[in-house]
């Protein structure tokens, strides 16, 4: 057998990702979208797999020149739609299962997002910005050969969300409507208009209704709910469902038989990922609202976390008898499946393991179940299974064949009394170095996840193995504000950031340290966007550590108030008010308030269009630190947003690493 190598930064090219795992109505294939990150055009590319359920080979369905994704099944088998940017942006296509050319159903001036088949797969609804008025009056300028006078470069803000992390530039004010087009192709219709944002619809059983997500509140610009609204697939006035400036639901899907719908969400829209969401019932006409899984202390939903597979939300599936839901559940460090009854409420176990289940789908007939699955040690791959979760079977393999020529170090978990004074529970893992040697002394590196209210999960992490590569021992968990551990965990941070969980981490530190193979002396610590605020709380109220990367970091709650696109909703709950009415609070919080105190060297990351924790916070944190004489440099990345880890340019993701090894080699 031949020598594995070590993983290096650039090994990023060769990991394929897979995800969106979605079962034909007759269960007999899954189709999937396979993802390969491009060195030569420095970009993604995106195709369309079929796969069939019983075994065998994988095929690609669709090209490999553009980003083809989302595919769904029409029901009767026969095609399946997708989104694709082949056209220039994305618009809904269509393609026969038995072959030929794909069909571009929308040819919008704005982009496609979500869509869904019609139960008789006869129409798909769709979100577009496009206006058809909009489209019209254009249209008719053209046809009088008018010409569009020339427009100033000036900015006029007048809204108070103007700007949102991963859009560049500013906000366009142009909401998103329901759409419907014909499945053989045809003028689109709009089918919702007005100044709100509609999104992910899904038809009633009978094809006459569309339920969707919307915000209609009055106070829609400062709370930023989810309400659930109703509207006639022809068009006309919505209706109410569960609206109110408290709603904060989504991920709409009617019953089979046409009584309810389900959603997922909570009452406390301004609490944010801070509350747990459960699985609710509601009936068509907005009575009933009723919570599923109130005895059930988990979120819904995957709050998983890692560096090179995301999660293509499954949603919420009903069985075919309409007497339960199957739905995503966060529960400590791993992401499961479980299937929920509606009238009891027993949220039975169907997809567990130390695993983070990223999406699923169910056959039409309820017997199968399609899905994607990560562990520790795998990015990602294609599983089916029965209704029940049992006769599982692997369908894809993608990256076995490059993970057998290179080392991994496999985590190992553990659980950890925390500092803080009441001792609770920390969930975590440690990674020991590739080539570790007992009575040896390593380096340490804790990494600390964003959020706060997200989740490390038993996934592949890159840049952790990276660091394992390197000779580090890496150590990370879930501190309290993690989701996966029931609602009064995550949701105890508020107000106190830093000196909650501050505690949790340095005893996963501590721990570690006791096992004897660590070099107690070579601490180093990072972490992005609630991480990044982490790492800068830490070194400022401790000399412990050698070597910090803060990572799209908050430093000063008060400016990120009100310069994040979330800065005035979450920022407020999550410090407590405001800060005219709650300066000391603000203050107390900021880790810039401690920065005299900051000894430890750092590398700051942050990218220039990242709006959700702006780059101001990066230029605040360095100058003062250059003031002060201490060792401090800014890694700055155009071009790029928040997500910059998850989904930057390629070539922008090798450098990040990189940058990250060689500060750490150059002060641990």
């Amino acid at each position: 057998m031949a020598e594995r190598r070590t993983l290096t930064p650039e090994d990023i090219y060769n990991i394929a990702l897979v995800n969106d795992a979605r079962i034909s109505p007759d269960g007999r294939q899954v189709v999937f979208v396979r993802t390969e990150l491009n060195r030569d055009k420095n970009e993604y590319r995106s195709s369309l797999y079929l796969v069939p359920t019983a075994g065998g080979d994988s095929r690609r369905f669709t090209g490999a020149g553009a980003k083809d994704m989302s595919p769904r099944w029409s029901p009767d088998g026969t095609r399946i739609a997708f989104l694709s940017n082949r056209s220039g942006s994305n618009q809904l296509w269509s393609i026969p299962l038995g072959g030929g050319e794909a069909a571009q159903l929308t040819d919008l001036p704005e982009p496609v997002s979500s869509f869904a088949w019609s139960s008789d797969g006869r129409r798909l609804a769709f979100v577009s910005k496009a206006d058809q008025q909009k489209i019209d009056e254009a249209k008719a300028r053209v046809d009088a050969d008018e010409k569009d006078e020339p427009k100033s470069d000036a900015v006029r803000i007048t809204r108070l969300r103007y700007r949102s992390d991963g859009t560049p530039g500013f906000l366009d004010n142009k909401p998103t409507h329901i759409w419907t087009v014909e499945a053989e192709g045809g003028a689109p219709k709009q089918i919702t208009s007005g100044d709100f944002d509609d999104g992910a619809p899904a038809w009633s059983p009978d094809g006459t209704q569309i339920v969707f997500v919307s915000n209609r509140n009055e106070e829609r610009e400062k709370k930023r709910g989810s309400e659930i609204w109703v509207v006639s697939a022809n068009g006309g006035e919505p209706a109410a469902v569960v609206t109110g400036v408290t709603a904060d639901f989504s991920n709409p899907a009617w019953s089979p038989d046409g009584t309810l719908i389900a959603i997922e969400g909570h009452n406390n829209a301004f609490a944010g990922g801070a509350i747990g969401a459960d699985l609710w019932v509601v009936q068509p006409d907005g009575n009933g609202l009723r919570n599923v899984t109130s005895a059930l202390d988990r979120t819904i939903g995957d709050n998983g976390m890692s560096d090179t597979a995301s999660s293509a939300n499954g949603g919420l599936v009903w069985s075919p008898d309409s007497s339960s839901v199957f739905v995503s559940v966060s529960d400590s460090g791993n992401t499961h499946v479980r299937r929920a009854n509606i009238s009891s409420g027993e949220p039975t176990l169907v997809l567990g393991g130390n695993r983070r289940v990223m999406n699923f789908s169910v056959s039409a007939d309820g017997s199968k179940l399609a899905y994607t699955v990560a562990t520790s040690t795998v990015p990602c791959d294609i599983y089916v299974s029965t209704a029940d979760g049992s006769d599982e079977t692997r369908l894809t393999a993608v990256n076995d064949e490059f993970f057998s020529a290179v080392e991994i170090s496999v985590p190992e978990e553990i659980h950890v009394p925390s500092q803080a004074d009441d001792h609770a529970n920390i969930h975590g893992w440690i990674m020991k170095p590739i080539g570790f040697e007992a009575g040896k002394k390593y380096p340490l590196v804790l990494e600390i996840h964003g959020g706060p209210h997200a989740m490390y999960a038993n996934a592949y992490f890159h840049e952790f193995q990276l660091l394992a590569a390197q000779g580090y021992v890496v150590v990370y968990g879930n501190p309290r504000g993690s989701q996966g551990y029931g609602s009064d965990f995550s949701s105890c941070t508020k107000g106190v950031w830093g000196s909650s969980d501050m505690p949790d981490v340095m005893a996963l530190v501590d721990y570690t340290i006791d096992q004897g193979y660590v070099d107690a002396t070579r601490l180093g610590v990072t972490g992005g966007s609630y991480g990044g605020f982490m790492t800068n709380w830490i070194i400022g109220h401790t000399d412990r550590f050698k070597a910090a990367v803060t990572q799209r970091p908050v430093s000063n709650m008060h400016s990120f108030y009100g310069t994040s696109d979330i800065g005035s909703t979450f920022g407020d709950y999550e410090t407590g008010g405001t800060p005219w009415a709650n300066t000391e609070q603000f203050i107390k919080m900021s880790p810039i308030t401690y920065v005299d105190k900051i000894k430890t060297p750092l590398l700051i990351i942050h990218s220039e269009e990242d709006y959700r924790c702006p780059i101001e916070q990066a230029e605040q944190l360095f100058v003062s630190l250059k003031m002060l004489n201490q060792t401090v440099e800014l890694l700055r990345f155009p071009n790029e947003s928040h997500g910059l880890s998850r989904m930057g340019k390629p070539t922008h993701l090798v450098e990040r690493l990189q940058a990250i090894l060689g500060w750490f080699e150059e002060y641990l």
